[in-house]
């Protein structure tokens, strides 16, 4: 068997794969792509994730991009993409900052866009502190033909 070239070598750099079969558990920070073909429980912060059609990922999930044909499940924050596969399933909560769900992808839980995860954590510290908050608030332009 012949070795991977260098270039290959490169693309792999800081990247994890987990393989059909495989069962691991902890705290994992990947700077590149990790790709979930067995099973990961625990924490996951990486830039790119990939969820295999029989990958299981349970935990906390911090990725810059995501896509799932298998499962994830607990906690998922996708900062900049979310793509969910026909065959993925993600089950309980979900940020995005954008997002995509083919047909017969699945949503159990809440899912909302990065932007208003923030919010909602502020309000919630505000709140805690005594300091009346307005999150989600929509003011109507003005209409001057009307008094």
């Amino acid at each position: 068997m012949a070795s991977p070239s260098l270039n290959e070598q490169d693309q792999n750099k800081g990247s994890i794969i987990i393989g059909e079969g495989v069962v691991v558990s902890g705290t994992f920070t990947v700077p590149g792509k990790a790709v979930i073909n067995g099973s990961l429980e625990g924490e996951l912060t990486a830039d790119d994730l990939l969820v295999g059609a029989k990958g299981r990922l349970v935990g906390n999930v911090k990725v810059r991009k995501a896509d799932v044909y298998g499962e994830t499940h607990d906690t998922l924050l996708a900062s900049e993409h979310l793509l969910i596969r026909s065959t993925g399933k993600v089950t309980g909560k979900a940020s995005y900052g954008q997002i995509e769900i083919e047909r017969g992808g699945l949503v159990q839980g809440s899912i909302v866009p990065e932007g208003q995860v923030a919010e909602v954590r502020m309000a919630a510290s505000q709140a805690k502190n005594g300091i009346p908050t307005l999150v989600n608030a929509v003011v109507p332009p003005a209409n001057p033909d009307k008094p």
